[in-house]
């Protein structure tokens, strides 16, 4: 989307918010595309956090950083931008599901939401997507 210049680069009002989870920065994917895209990438339309395990501490208890501390960490704007008509994409390991669904539903809850309905409804608005092996 920020590599290139398409008619979709143009038309493009919103934010591609990407977390990326590995155990090592050496595992980091597409580390090279992703700093471009950031360069290419209008202000505030490409916003990038890592979880980098062995790497990173998480605020909340000085442990591991993984995808679920980030998404803690930026629950409010999360559940704002689903709310909002926002998309979110999970792709990796299937073990990584549970404990994301788990620090989500207890967000939810400080929240006072109702964690299974909100995510049944943004799952009927193709809003949730999971794909893991």
């Amino acid at each position: 989307l920020f590599m290139e210049n398409t008619v979709a680069k143009h038309m493009f009002g919103g934010t591609a918010w990407l977390v990326l989870g590995v155990p090592t920065s050496g595992g980091l994917l597409y580390k090279d595309e992703i700093d471009a895209m950031m360069r290419n990438a209008g202000p505030g339309q490409l916003k990038v956090d890592y979880a980098i395990s062995r790497e990173m501490t998480n605020p909340f208890d000085g442990g591991k950083m993984y995808v679920q501390h980030v998404m803690q960490q930026n629950a409010q704007e999360l559940f704002q931008r689903l709310d909002n008509g926002a998309s979110c994409y999970f792709c990796g390991l299937k073990g990584m599901m549970p404990p994301i669904l788990e620090t989500l539903e207890q967000v939810a809850a400080k929240q006072g939401l109702d964690w299974d309905a909100k995510l049944k409804e943004w799952k009927a608005n193709h809003q949730w997507h999971v794909e893991v092996y």
